[in-house]
C-alpha cells in the first residue's frame, strides 16, 4: 500500500478501473503513469509518506476534483483512516476487508 501517489483502482482483466481514473485528464494520468512506473517498491505493508499530490504550503490535495475513491471515502486524519494506516502496518499484504493489497 503506498501513500506516495494516489491509490486509483487502475483496473486489471478481474477488476474494472474505478470511474475517477477513467474520468482523469490525460495529462494527469500520463504524469501519474510515469511517476508510479518510477516508484521505488516498498515492504508489503510499509507506509512511505505523504501523497504526491500533496501540497505542503498549502496543507491541500493539489487535485482535490480528480482524487480517487479511497481518498473520498476517509477524511485525512479521522479515526477510520489512521485506523486502516495502522492495520497495514500490523498486517501486510491484505486489507482489513480480507483483499490482497
Amino acid at each position: 500500500m503506498h501513500m506516495g501517489y494516489p491509490s486509483f483502482v487502475l483496473g486489471n482483466a478481474e477488476q474494472p478501473a474505478e470511474e475517477y481514473w477513467l474520468a482523469l485528464p490525460d495529462d494527469l494520468k500520463q504524469e501519474l503513469e510515469r511517476f508510479i512506473a518510477s516508484y521505488p517498491k516498498l515492504p508489503a505493508g510499509q507506509l512511505d509518506g505523504p501523497c504526491v499530490w500533496f501540497d505542503h504550503e498549502s496543507r491541500r490535495c493539489k487535485h482535490y476534483e480528480h482524487r480517487p475513491r479511497v481518498c473520498r471515502d476517509f477524511k485525512v486524519g479521522c479515526t477510520d483512516c489512521l485506523g486502516w494506516r495502522d492495520w497495514l502496518q500490523e498486517q501486510p499484504g491484505e486489507s482489513p476487508d480480507g483483499h490482497e493489497l
